[in-house]
């Protein structure tokens, strides 16, 4: 949802940079940071798990529960790092679309960009559908709840 606010507030505004708009510039700060803050909470989300690893590490006395709690705690930091990815790769059209739009004006790109922005912005909003698909397939619990709530 976030994410998604963040293409509305910084993609779709940079269609009026050429213009002489007054309200661009509070667009493309809101919108950067909408487009920022899930990448970086998933970043300090991650530096948190480090640090709970180190606490858990020192609290624990048994070897094998220590693995145990770190091999999930390493399980949990890479599924936020895929989110962190997919986050990127799906801004990366409608960014570099609007970038470009902004910087070049020939007539090659502006007949073509009309056709080239919705398709870049669909491909980031596309990150709300494919997040969820991420949580489900690669958290066991998840899939195991959903196949008992779909088979009643």
């Amino acid at each position: 949802m976030l994410a998604a606010a963040g293409v509305a507030l910084f993609v779709v505004p940079t269609e009026f940079v050429l213009s002489s708009n007054p309200l661009i510039v509070p667009h493309l700060i809101l919108g950067a940071f909408f487009l920022l803050t899930p990448i970086i909470n998933h970043f300090r989300m991650l530096i948190a798990i480090r640090q709970h690893s180190h606490q858990v590490a020192d609290a624990v006395a048994s070897h094998q529960q220590r693995n145990v709690i770190l091999r999930r705690e390493k399980k949990v930091a890479f599924d936020m790092f895929i989110v962190a990815i997919v986050i990127l790769i799906s801004f990366a059209p409608a960014l570099v679309v609007a970038c470009v739009k902004s910087i070049e004006t020939s007539s090659s790109l502006t007949s073509i960009y009309p056709y080239l922005f919705p398709w870049a912005v669909s491909a980031s909003l596309m990150n709300s559908y494919v997040n969820p698909v991420i949580y489900f397939w690669r958290n066991k619990e998840l899939r195991i709840a959903m196949k008992s709530t779909v088979s009643c």
